[in-house]
């Protein structure tokens, strides 16, 4: 665990899934696009560090242990310094009502895992380029 930084320095992303394997993908996905990461095993760590760090956009996982995303990014986006902060819900979860409930809490965008790279990183950029002046 800890940050990682990619061949630019680019802005930082902090990645938030329980599964150790699909956390260390997504780093390394998003290493390889130029983006520093940082990474979390559960919600409430990734409160956490989203409050410490202020990354540019999270990515999160929705079933997670402690805290799970939904609840996680209620938090965020009902504290000042966090709720402004894109969220990517990444989540296993195939069916309809997720995509619902994850837009309901306040998420940016929802993808399904599985899902490739560039699907990834195509997805972040776009919401990257919609948060800038």
């Amino acid at each position: 665990m800890g940050e990682r930084v990619g061949a630019s320095g680019g802005p930082l992303i902090l990645v938030a899934d329980d599964d150790p394997m699909i956390r260390e993908f997504v780093c390394e996905v998003l290493a390889e696009a130029g983006f520093r990461t940082l990474d979390a095993n559960d919600g409430e760590e990734a409160a956490e560090r989203a409050m410490e760090y202020q990354p540019a956009a999270i990515i999160m996982d929705v079933m997670m242990p402690n805290m799970d995303g939904y609840t996680t990014l209620t938090r965020l986006r009902g504290h000042p310094a966090t709720k402004q902060i894109p969220v990517i819900v990444l989540t296993g979860q195939a069916e309809p009502v997720y995509r619902t409930l994850s837009a309901g809490v306040g998420a940016t965008a929802h993808l399904t895992k599985p899902f490739l790279p560039h699907e990834l990183t195509d997805i972040l950029r776009q919401v990257l380029a919609e948060r800038s002046p």
